[in-house]
């Protein structure tokens, strides 16, 4: 039997891909002609492009609805068009889900972040803790990509609890490739041939990207520079770098996957300073491009600690240091070896298998909700 899955896509409907982008791109790009699955990709924006992969089995389906500061395109929008018929089952990749469900639904919540962080004031509280709340109670079953992000759900929504599977992100093939774009153009003429220290994170303060400014100004390496990643344009934080490393900070422009692999592989270490993530997908992917990754093992974190990774507590910087310094001393012969190690150790995280996966739960989700009707 195909499946004909509903799949609300709107982080693909965007100038850039970002970490929840990435995911629902692989959810498509991983799905053959043999899966017996076919999509329809709902975007929400035709200003913008909308990223669905050339090989997308299925369509493409981008509508506005006014009133989209209130939600109304995933509230209202959304469900008049499940009501058309045709579709079997809506999946919500994005953590969030309509209140109203036409047809039976799935939601990915890849973390609890968003709902810690709207406090009460902040302008989406009431949608994330009222109106999805709801939607929670209505939904068929529950993704999450961690164990650590299944407890937080749990303890968050007690009722979801029975209705909870995880299924671990991928990493992306590139990692695994002999291909090497190059850097782009800003960031080669700003290192030169300098090493540097890939930041991994943007401006969150979870991120803790002064962690590695710190870690940078106390190395001993006066040639030692730091690329940051994840900043959108117009935050970097300029006025939090000293003086003294100013020449030697760099904010990485938007790289494409290929460009990002090659940022990892040319890097003397990976810095991933985060107090929280439901994945954490820079502990994998560093490791898969044979660079060593610095990280203290919490939540999602304890569970991508594999043979390129130096882990310390998270307010033992003393600990940071003294990893870096270590990997930063590790003969070349050492470092291969363990890149080797890493780079087997991160193929475990497959697309493939975390797509097969997921339509396991959407046939048994329509199995269920079947035999109920």
């Amino acid at each position: 039997m195909t499946l004909s899955i509903g799949l609300i896509a709107r982080t693909l409907n965007a100038p850039h891909l970002r970490g929840t982008g990435r995911y629902v791109q692989e959810l498509l790009k991983n799905t053959g002609a043999g899966d017996g699955v076919r999509w329809t990709a709902f975007g929400g924006d035709p200003s913008q492009p909308f990223r669905v992969p050339a090989c997308l089995q299925g369509r493409a389906e981008v509508f506005d609805f006014r009133g989209d500061r209130f939600h109304l395109w995933e509230q209202l929008g959304l469900p008049l068009r499940l009501r058309r018929g045709g579709i079997q089952l809506l999946h919500g990749a994005e953590n969030t889900l309509p209140v109203w469900q036409p047809v039976p639904s799935v939601v990915t919540i890849h973390d609890t972040v968003l709902w810690a962080e709207a406090g009460q004031g902040m302008p989406n509280h009431r949608y994330l803790h009222n109106t999805q709340r709801l939607a929670l109670r209505h939904c068929a079953h529950v993704i999450t990509i961690s164990e650590s992000s299944r407890r937080d759900i749990a303890q968050r929504w007690p009722f979801l609890s029975d209705r909870l599977t995880v299924i671990p992100h991928g990493i992306a093939d590139d990692f695994f490739g002999d291909l090497h774009a190059p850097l782009p153009a800003v960031l080669r003429k700003a290192l030169g041939d300098s090493p540097y220290l890939l930041y991994l994170g943007g401006a969150q303060a979870r991120k803790r990207f002064d962690w590695a400014l710190e870690l940078l100004a106390r190395s001993g390496r006066d040639d030692l520079h730091l690329v940051a990643c994840g900043f959108g344009a117009g935050t970097a934080p300029l006025d939090r770098i000293p003086e003294s490393l100013r020449s030697r900070v760099h904010f990485a422009p938007f790289v494409e996957d290929g460009e990002l692999v090659s940022l990892y592989r040319g890097a003397q270490a990976a810095i991933y300073p985060t107090l929280y993530e439901g994945f954490g997908f820079p502990a994998v992917e560093a490791q898969a491009a044979g660079t060593p990754v610095l990280f203290s093992p919490v939540s999602s974190l304890v569970d991508l600690v594999g043979p390129l990774a130096w882990t310390n507590e998270v307010e033992d910087f003393d600990g940071w240091l003294a990893s870096l310094r270590e990997v930063l001393a590790l003969p070349a012969h050492a470092r291969a070896e363990r890149a080797a190690e890493g780079a087997a150790w991160a193929r475990r995280f497959s697309w493939r298998r975390s797509v097969e996966a997921h339509f396991a739960v959407y046939r048994e989700v329509i199995e269920r909700t079947g035999k109920r009707r």
